[in-house]
């Protein structure tokens, strides 16, 4: 080799070393602790108080007649000592606009103090001061729908009183056959919320910034009338500019009372960023806890919180057009770190207790934002990739190998997870061989970036029959629902050009004095649907018989203040529609027309 060869090749690697050296000195600056968001600890008022279950975000499902055991949180130097609390009262008020002078008041069967069971680490063993385990009777006459409770007590000689939306509802059985929505990434968010590196759509914001997409998203579930939704965390985005985070999270509070069925809420890693306020706080102080479990028809579902980062990894940061956290990717540990985030007990100890405990469970079913096996078992919500050996960012988190492990061992039937924003569905067999996990990711409910797109905003319809998941996706087995017209699964979508709604009704007013109603309700999804959110009013029948057309009556409830007027629940089959190609080529809608006399 030539003098001037050798010269070359040693400029050439001085040149290489020079620009790792750079790329990891430009790498270890941006995720440096230098040019953070303020946080200024000036958080709003909580919406959660002495009533700590249950919540808007995890709430009580439970027949007429049942009962209904409340937590209060009375705070220290009110326990069972000395005097304690007395005189309990709790009401019940329908969240159904039609319905909202009917008011249940609870008979009380007894209180006492003890450990929360859906706060796993509030008020655990040896710690029960303030908290009160309070059983209530639901009256038998209450009617089927979504209330708002709210407690009063009379603790050491004052008089206190808290209350919660959409904590409560009451279901027509509880068997093992039922229906659920999954929706994933809601990503609330401001207008004019992209940046370089960081582009978003403001398809569906309208000009005053509410997020319409979101809205429509409701109706489309509120018509389907599922017995409850479960949504699996990024319900904001929060790191476009200081303090964008408690501003989405009010507007998306707000849209949230849209719902007609209860909905339970688990937590992202946008939900959890610190921008202005720390994330993972104010999801506790107005949502409720950021891992529990329920229980519906036999089903045992857990929830887990994935997303354990310590505060200094979730501070958003704004650096050369690049805002985001240190960490975005997924993490569950043994015990949290940081100081005064999640819980001071062990996520992972307490979801091996939890899925032994309900291993007589007909179906065990867990819901996270960051699925350890999607896509395919590399599992790239923990782990991200990697620059060339110096630096992986947003990922390398705790926990995945440990998550996959319980799963097996403990015979969980399904996992549900978002954060990817795409539709994928793998599995594992159990440790046993007796039978697999069957692992799905979905996409996003909003528009994402906007443009061309492999993925739609949409969500899963889960169908569950004697126990056991029947079905969860659109199709092809896998693809979510989408919630527009001009989406088909596998093909490429033009997010700005979707506008028409898969499902829709359209209201048409009666003619006459005491007419009825008259409502077309229209598919352009290419499955059978069956919708149980229509509800019309209707002239009260004497008989108590109704016949409508189109349409099954599922009951009939007297309308508070009308005399002689009744809200009918209604039940319509849908034929499948013809979708659409693409959002500006519209499809052929199934189409059904509702009467009531």
């Amino acid at each position: 080799m030539s003098r001037c060869m050798r010269r070359t090749a040693k400029v050439l690697a001085v040149l290489a070393l020079v620009a790792l050296a750079a790329l990891g000195v430009a790498l270890g600056f941006l995720h440096s602790p230098w040019f953070r968001y303020p946080a200024n600890h000036e958080f709003p008022a909580p919406r959660i108080n002495e009533l700590i279950w249950p919540t808007i975000g995890c709430p009580a499902m439970l027949m007429p007649g049942d009962v209904l055991e409340v937590e209060v949180d009375l705070g220290e130097g009110k326990d069972a000592t000395g005097e304690g609390a007395v005189d309990w009262k709790a009401t019940l008020v329908p969240a159904r606009a039609e319905l909202s002078s009917i008011r249940y008041y609870l008979s009380l069967i007894g209180a006492r103090p003890g450990s929360s069971r859906h706060w796993p680490y509030r008020g655990a063993e040896g710690d029960r001061e303030g908290i009160w385990l309070v059983n209530f009777r639901v009256p038998e006459e209450a009617v089927p729908e979504l209330y708002d409770l709210r407690v009063e007590v009379e603790a050491d000689g004052l008089a206190l009183s808290d209350e919660q939306p959409h904590a409560v509802a009451v279901v027509e059985d509880d068997d093992q056959n039922f229906t659920f929505v999954t929706l994933s990434d809601v990503h609330v968010h401001e207008r004019d919320n992209s940046a370089l590196f960081s582009k978003q759509t403001d398809h569906g914001i309208s000009d005053s910034g509410e997020p319409l997409f979101f809205h429509r998203a409701i109706e489309q579930v509120n018509l389907i009338r599922p017995d409850f939704v479960l949504i699996l965390g990024d319900l904001i985005r929060g790191q476009r500019r200081p303090g964008d985070l408690a501003s989405e999270y009010e507007r998306f509070y707000r849209a949230l009372l849209g719902l007609e069925v209860p909905v339970f809420l688990l937590p992202g890693n946008h939900d959890q960023y610190v921008n202005g306020i720390d994330g993972a706080r104010w999801f506790e102080e107005n949502l409720g806890p950021l891992y529990y479990s329920f229980d519906v028809g036999g089903c045992h579902f857990t929830c887990l919180d994935s997303y354990q980062w310590p505060q200094e990894d979730r501070v958003v940061m704004n650096k050369l057009f690049f805002m985001e956290p240190r960490r975005w990717q997924g993490q569950v540990v043994d015990a949290p770190e940081g100081e005064g985030y999640s819980a001071p007990g062990a996520q992972l100890a307490w979801a091996e207790k939890d899925l032994a405990a309900h291993e007589g469970s007909t179906s065990r079913v867990v819901a996270m934002h960051h699925d350890p096996f999607t896509p395919e078992g590399e599992g790239f919500s923990y782990i991200n990739v990697d620059y060339w050996g110096i630096y992986r960012a947003g990922g390398g988190g705790k926990g995945r190998e440990e998550l996959l492990d319980l799963f097996s061992r403990r015979r969980v039937q399904h996992v549900f997870g978002g954060h990817l924003h795409m539709d994928a569905v793998g599995s594992l067999p159990w440790r046993d061989g007796d039978g697999e996990t069957l692992y799905t990711c979905q996409t996003c409910v909003y528009f994402d970036q906007g443009g061309w797109s492999g993925h739609y905003p949409g969500y899963r319809l889960v169908k569950v029959e004697d126990g056991e998941i029947a079905s969860f996706s659109y199709l092809d087995g896998i693809a979510s629902l989408p919630f527009y017209d001009g989406s088909l699964p596998g093909a490429a979508v033009d997010l700005e050009l979707l506008e028409r709604p898969s499902l829709w009704k359209e209201k048409r007013e009666g003619s006459g004095d005491g007419a009825g109603e008259e409502v077309v309700v229209g598919s352009y999804l290419a499955s059978r649907m069956e919708l149980r959110g229509l509800v019309l009013e209707a002239e009260a029948s004497p008989s108590g018989r109704y016949e409508v057309e189109g349409a099954e009556v599922l009951r009939a409830v007297p309308m508070p203040g009308k005399a002689g007027r009744a809200l009918l629940y209604l039940k319509v089959r849908m034929e499948a529609g013809i979708p659409g190609e693409a959002g500006d080529r519209p499809g052929v809608p199934a189409l059904r027309i509702i009467r009531t006399e």
